[in-house]
C-alpha cells in the first residue's frame, strides 16, 4: 500500500484538479453535454460541483456535527452561464481556505469510516470528488489529463474501504463471493467479501492476493480508479475468474449526491 496521504497532499490534489476542471469547462462551454454523466450539461456539472464545495466548506468552517445542521439556503443565488467560472472558483477558494485553516482537532462529522482526523477526511473526500468531476468535465472536451498514481491509489482505497462497506450499499450476493482488486503499478490490493450483508473490505498487498478468489481484477491505479467509478470501461484491465462479479460491482456501486 502506498504511504498514507496527509491533508497537504489532498489540498495539492484539490487545487490541481480544480484548475483542470476550470480549464475543461471553459473549453467545453456551459451547454455542452457531459458523456460520462448522461443527461447532464457542463452547467449541471458545475452547479453540482459548486454546491458540493460550498456544502463541505460550511461543514468544515463551522465544525458541524451533523449534515442537517447545514443551512437550507447555503447555496445562495445560482449564476448565469457567463458567471459559472467565477462562481465555481469562488466556491473552490472558500473550500481550500476552510480546509487549510481547520484545526487538527476539527470536530466535524464525517460519513465514511475513516480513522484520519476530520480535516484530513474532508480534504481527501473533496480532492477525489473534484478529481472525478474533472474527468467528467474533460469528457466533454479533447483533453485527457492523467490521474496521478498516488491520488488514484488513494481514490481506489477510499471507494473500496469507505463507500462500498456502508450498510445501505446495494452490492449483495445470495451466496458469498470474493473479489480481488490488484494494482499493477503500486504494491496495493484489496479483498472484498461479498454476501447478503454489508461488504467486508480488507486492504492487502500484491503478495497476499487470494488465488482462489472468484474474480481478480488487475490494472494500473488510474485505470482501476476510473473503471470502478464508471468513468472508463474494463478494456484496459485484466480480469480473471467470474467477470460477472466486477460487472455487478459497477452496476450496483453507484455513488450519488442527495
Amino acid at each position: 500500500m502506498n504511504a498514507a496521504r496527509d491533508r497537504h497532499d489532498h489540498l495539492v490534489t484539490l487545487g490541481r484538479e480544480g484548475g483542470l476542471f476550470v480549464a475543461a469547462i471553459r473549453a467545453a462551454g456551459a451547454a455542452a453535454e457531459v458523456p460520462t454523466c448522461p443527461g447532464w450539461t457542463i452547467r449541471d456539472l458545475v452547479l453540482h460541483q459548486g454546491e458540493v464545495h460550498r456544502w463541505a466548506t460550511i461543514v468544515v468552517r463551522d465544525a458541524l456535527g451533523k449534515p442537517s445542521a447545514v443551512p437550507a439556503d447555503h447555496l445562495g443565488a445560482l449564476p448565469d452561464d457567463a458567471e459559472l467560472v467565477p462562481w465555481f472558483e469562488e466556491g473552490l477558494a472558500g473550500l481550500v481556505a476552510a480546509l487549510t485553516d481547520a484545526p487538527d482537532d476539527l470536530a466535524a462529522f464525517r460519513f465514511l469510516a475513516d480513522p484520519v482526523p476530520a480535516a484530513t477526511f474532508w480534504a481527501r473526500r473533496q480532492a477525489h470528488e473534484t478529481e472525478i468531476h474533472r474527468v467528467d468535465a474533460e469528457s466533454a472536451t479533447a483533453a485527457r489529463t492523467p490521474v496521478e498514481t498516488a491520488s488514484a491509489v488513494d481514490g481506489v482505497d477510499e471507494l473500496l474501504t469507505g463507500f462500498v462497506p456502508r450498510p445501505h450499499m446495494r452490492l449483495r450476493t445470495e451466496t458469498p463471493h470474493t473479489l480481488e482488486i490488484v494494482l499493477t503499478d503500486a504494491p496495493a490490493a484489496w479483498h472484498l467479501a461479498i454476501s447478503d450483508g454489508p461488504v467486508a473490505a480488507t486492504r492487502t498487498v500484491t503478495a497476499s492476493v487470494d488465488a482462489a478468489a472468484d474474480c481478480t481484477v488487475r490494472g494500473t491505479a488510474q485505470d482501476v480508479y476510473l473503471a470502478l467509478w464508471n468513468r472508463a470501461g474494463l478494456d484496459l484491465l485484466t480480469i480473471e475468474g467470474d467477470a460477472a462479479l466486477i460487472d455487478q460491482f459497477r452496476d450496483q456501486v453507484q455513488i450519488s449526491w442527495s
